[in-house]
This record gives structure tokens, C-alpha cells and sequence, in this order.
């Protein structure tokens, strides 16, 4: 059982829930804001020993929509719009990482392909500077660390 497997039990088996428009509430029903991280909507909780967890609201809707399916190895939480904000019931469904590329429209997909949103000179210089890949995700708005890593990695291919 992964990690957020056993925290979204645990806050079940407290009350913990989420509207089918992807809202989490409180055993008490009240709204859960949280915060927004590369567009991802997430709470954070803290369990008996003072453990903080971030749960992504996605990740929540999707365990209450297809159960310990969701952290099956290679399985990933889509968002069908693309829009990683609407968490609502139907806009989140289950797949692979290539049904989740693929929901990208394919424009956009050969856009970002042949056009990168960020200069791989100022990633791999901030690296070089000791950024880590964390600090580099956040700056840049990368959701991937394999994204980082490869920029990274192919500047020291070519220097060698």
C-alpha cells in the first residue's frame, strides 16, 4: 500500500470527503481551501504523530471515484480537460501516463514538443548553481522531474 494509499483510508475512515465537484470537506462539512501548486489544488494533514502529508485534490476525488485502483503501480489520475483545477467527478478518470499524454489536444502536444515554454540554458545554469531539481520544477513550472533530469543530462552529454 503507497503512502497516499494509507492517507486517503485514514481520512476517510475520519469523515474526510470530496463534493463530486471536487471540493474536500471536513468531517464536519466544511470547505477545505488548501493551496495551488503548478496549477494542482492541494491540503495538506497531519496525522497522530504531527506528520504532515500534501493530498492533491485530484488524487482524493479519484480514490473516491475508483478505490486502491488508483495507486495501482502505473496507473495516473487524468484530468480529461487538461485543466489540473477542475477536479470535479467526471473530469477525473484513471489511465496510463500515455492515455494522460494523450488527452493533451495534439496541437498543443506538437507545440510543446517543438516549442518549450522554458530556455534549457536557464534551467541547466540554475542547476549548475546548485538549484535543486525541486527548486527548478517550481521555477520554471515543470511538472516533471524526468523533464528536468533530461534537460540536465543531455547539457552534460554534450559537454562530454
Amino acid at each position: 500500500m503507497t503512502n497516499l494509499n494509507r492517507i486517503c483510508k485514514l481520512l476517510e475512515g475520519r469523515g474526510y470527503t470530496i463534493t463530486k465537484e471536487g471540493i474536500p470537506l471536513r468531517p464536519d462539512g466544511r470547505e477545505i481551501v488548501g493551496s495551488t501548486t503548478n496549477g494542482y489544488r492541494k491540503f495538506s494533514f497531519r496525522d497522530k504523530k504531527h506528520k504532515s502529508y500534501a493530498v492533491k485534490f485530484h488524487k482524493f476525488q479519484a480514490y473516491f471515484k475508483y478505490g486502491d485502483k488508483t495507486f495501482e503501480e502505473g496507473i495516473v489520475t487524468r484530468h480529461l480537460d487538461g485543466n489540473p483545477a477542475n477536479n470535479h467527478w467526471d473530469n477525473i478518470v484513471i489511465g496510463t501516463q500515455s492515455d494522460n499524454m494523450m488527452d493533451i489536444p495534439e496541437d498543443r502536444r506538437i507545440l510543446n514538443a517543438s516549442n518549450p515554454q522554458h530556455n534549457h540554458q536557464d534551467v541547466i545554469d540554475d542547476h549548475k548553481k546548485g538549484l535543486t531539481y525541486k527548486e527548478l520544477m517550481e521555477k520554471y513550472d515543470i511538472s516533471s522531474k524526468g523533464t528536468i533530469s533530461f534537460i540536465v543530462k543531455k547539457s552534460i552529454a554534450s559537454v562530454a
